[in-house]
């Protein structure tokens, strides 16, 4: 039976994936800017991810890599990770230049030899950003990618005009040399980093190509223990094993699982926050939507798993907790039917009933798996009722 299932669960996954035309999925667009400081506008790729033009109400998240070779590589991951419920990656539109602009080259050599020069982080934030954010349904929610030099700049940004981007996705940086002053300025910049959450992922290993940047990051991660504030969330491998090639493939893809881990994972009902319970899993959620995402973040399944750990033994605050669920997101299909489902597990199978049935309602709008699916459960609460009936 479950190998089965398996089959067919399978077989719809293919039919669902053979019927789409891939050339849709990630469509590009271009984006010109121009720059007083340059004799010829940039030009950008912006992939866009496949929702884009299917649901016009919809802001998506931006990640920009400033090298024009990852637009295929970073838009392909984009799709994959984020088609299937938007799980581990929340959609995402992706910037790159589309091709080498000498005069964007000559700015990044004027950066390094002067990093107290910010005309480049001008640029990035009143022109190329701007202009994205302006163009397109964007949220204020940014991602960093580099890898090398524009690694080592993706640091510069963090420490020297932080409000850029959010999230910091950094494979190899060229360290060596105090490049961009990252290693020199790193004591003073970072305890200034408290003005909202942010996140760095940092990452290098032992290829010829790295030698040379070895110790710098290591401590530049040595940084962030002594002074980074607990609003930045970083973590650092130091010691990737994988090949120079394959790091910032690799690193992004650790990443985005660890960036949004507080979005998708629920609490654990032993967790600090949850045994303080419901209130402070609410304020949880709060902050995290307002200091970290900027949009709403839901606290609907942490609250659900903090009620289901208490139905057994205090079934009378496991209820209020799934009604206070209901509460708070009345439009939820599943919200109702986490409900139903307690009640049904304590007998009071009318009760699950009724609220099935509104779950079921509430789900038209939803795609046609879920619709299935609490359907079917409506369906078994009433033939278990039948059952007690005869």
């Amino acid at each position: 039976m479950i190998r089965l299932l398996l089959v067919s669960i399978l077989l719809f996954v293919a039919a669902k994936s053979w019927a789409l035309d891939v050339t849709t999925l990630t469509p590009i667009e271009k984006l010109t800017v121009a720059y007083a400081g340059f004799k010829e506008p940039m030009q950008f790729n912006v992939t866009l991810p496949a929702s884009y033009a299917s649901e016009p109400d919809k802001r998506y998240l931006v990640l920009f890599d400033p090298h024009p070779r990852s637009q295929p590589h970073l838009s392909g991951i984009q799709d994959w990770l984020s088609h299937n419920g938007q799980w581990p990656w929340l959609e995402t539109i992706v910037v790159t230049p589309a091709t080498y602009h000498k005069e964007y080259a000559a700015l990044f050599e004027k950066t390094a030899e002067d990093p107290d020069d910010h005309e480049l982080l001008t640029f990035f934030e009143s022109h190329l950003l701007a202009q994205v954010d302006k163009n397109y349904r964007t949220h204020d929610f940014r991602i960093f990618s580099g890898f090398m030099g524009n690694g080592a700049f993706g640091l510069y940004v963090l420490l020297n005009r932080p409000q850029l981007f959010d999230a910091y996705i950094i494979a190899t940086p060229s360290l060596a040399d105090d490049f961009l002053a990252v290693s020199s300025s790193a004591k003073t910049q970072l305890p200034k980093l408290k003005d909202k959450m942010r996140f760095v992922y940092l990452a290098i290993g032992e290829h010829t190509y790295e030698q040379a940047h070895i110790d710098n990051t290591k401590a530049f991660a040595q940084a962030l223990t002594d002074y980074a504030p607990s609003e930045l969330q970083w973590h650092a491998n130091l010691d990737d094993k994988r090949h120079y090639m394959s790091r910032p493939i690799v690193t992004l893809v650790e990443a985005i699982e660890l960036l949004f881990a507080d979005y998708h994972t629920p609490l654990a009902p032993d967790s600090v926050i949850s045994q303080q319970g419901v209130d402070a899993i609410i304020a949880h959620y709060q902050d995290l939507s307002k200091r970290k995402y900027g949009f709403d973040v839901s606290a609907q399944s942490s609250l659900k798993a903090l009620a289901k750990s208490k139905l057994e033994n205090d079934a009378p605050e496991a209820l209020a907790i799934y009604h206070k669920v209901i509460d708070l997101y009345p439009d939820s299909a599943y919200a109702y039917a986490d409900l139903a489902s307690a009640y049904e597990s304590l007998g009071q199978i009318n009760k699950a009933i009724a609220l099935q049935t509104t779950a079921v309602e509430k789900s038209k709008n939803m795609v046609l798996w879920h619709q299935n699916n609490l359907q079917k459960r409506l369906e078994a609460y009433q033939a278990k009722l039948s059952e007690s009936e005869d």
